[in-house]
Order: structure tokens, then C-alpha cells, then sequence
């Protein structure tokens, strides 16, 4: 829990997002997971001490962290805390479950980008910038 001084701080919730808050707090334990902030084995913050830094109530972190253990992101060890889990999930999604997951985070991600302004297409040409600068 090294990074909690530097990607924690980041973290935020938005209540005007249309996102709930533990949705909101799951999408950032996944993408610091996906960006290699959070390694296997590394505990995650407290319920107590993450709702004090993000000041949502602690049954909603709770939530979160139950949502993440059933995903098989997570491991929880009663008294010890939560760990990010060491070893993959029991088995990978079938091409059914990844498009509705990917139709899942595309609504979410275009439901985030409206209420900070953005348009649809902005949101596509800038991954499409982003696709081709990377190549």
C-alpha cells in the first residue's frame, strides 16, 4: 500500500456522474489493478480508512469490496484486510459475457463523458487518436 500517498489521492467519487458510488469505487480498484498500481498480494485501504478519504459512508466501500471478492478481483481475510487476489479467476469470460461487459463500460464511460460535456463522437475520435498515436 505504498502508492496510497500517490494514486489514492486521485481517487474521487462524483455524485452527479450517474454512476453509483461503488461502481465508482470498483472501476478504480480495477483500472489501478489493470494500470500494475495494485500487484498481487498488495492489501487494499481499509473500509474505514478508503470511505474517510473518499467520504462516502463505509457500508457503500463494504459494498464495493464484496462486489470485487465475488468478481475474484479481490480476497478478503477476516482481521487481516483485503488483498488484491494472487491467483486469475477461476475461469475466463465467454464471448457473450466480454460483449456485454464491453457494452456495460461503454454505457458507463459515455454516460461519464455527457456529464463532463463530451459528445459521443469526441469520446471515438479521441480513442481513435489514441489507437493510432500507440501503434
Amino acid at each position: 500500500m505504498n502508492m496510497e500517498g500517490s494514486m489514492l489521492e486521485r481517487w474521487q467519487v462524483e455524485y452527479n456522474s450517474g454512476i453509483p458510488v461503488y461502481r465508482q469505487i470498483i472501476n478504480q480498484v480495477c483500472a489501478a489493478v489493470a494500470a500494475g498500481a495494485f500487484k498481487p498480494g498488495d492489501q487494499l485501504p481499509t473500509i474505514r480508512a478508503l470511505s474517510e478519504r473518499l467520504n462516502v459512508n463505509p457500508n457503500t466501500v463494504a459494498k464495493a469490496y464484496r462486489e470485487l471478492e465475488l468478481k475474484g478481483i479481490i480476497v478478503s481475510e477476516r482481521g487481516s484486510g483485503s488483498f488484491i487476489q494472487t491467483q486469475p479467476p477461476a475461469s475466463a469470460p465467454g464471448a457473450r459475457e466480454k460483449k456485454a461487459r464491453f457494452k456495460d463500460i461503454y454505457h458507463r464511460l459515455l454516460a461519464d463523458a455527457a456529464s463532463s460535456g463530451l459528445t459521443e463522437s469526441e469520446l471515438l475520435s479521441f480513442i481513435n487518436e489514441r489507437k493510432t498515436s500507440t501503434l
